[in-house]
């Protein structure tokens, strides 16, 4: 009964948008995963975000896993110091990324996601902040020179 309760809270769309089916079956592996280590999965409303990387007509969403939590498992979805799961949805794409941290910031008519990653994972001595923005014929996030 608790399985069928999660999944029907999974598949209620986040502030009134509808979620692609990458994002549920994302959030559902990651509910049977807390299930497997004896929790039941959280996943608040600020974990999914919507955001304007196509501009103000067309919004992706991004799942902030750092945001969801599984009690049994309280490191489930971080790496510490390395970072945490971020997810980008736009229609049937996904775009996976380990991040220290992350802000969607204004960009001519749209938004850029700024990520910060780790040094380990970019084999430097310090970690490095990128700006991104969807591309639509890859279907992937790509970097953005700095101005």
């Amino acid at each position: 009964m608790k399985r069928i309760a999660l999944l029907l809270a999974l598949a209620t769309p986040a502030a009134g948008q509808e979620r692609p089916p990458a994002l549920q079956s994302l959030l559902a592996y990651h509910a049977s995963g807390c299930t497997a280590q004896g929790g039941s999965l959280t996943v608040p409303d600020d974990a999914i975000i919507p955001a304007a990387l196509l501009g103000t007509e067309d919004t992706a969403l991004v799942l902030d896993s750092r945001k969801l939590t599984c009690p049994t498992a309280p490191s489930m979805f971080c790496a510490e110091p390395i970072g945490c799961e971020l997810n980008v949805f736009v229609d049937d794409a996904q775009h996976s990324l380990i991040v220290q941290s992350w802000s969607l910031t204004p960009d001519e008519g749209r938004q850029l996601l700024q990520v910060t990653i780790a040094a380990e994972l970019l084999n430097k001595p310090d970690p490095g902040t990128f700006r991104l923005a969807w591309d639509d014929a890859t279907k992937s996030l790509i970097t953005i020179p700095d101005p």
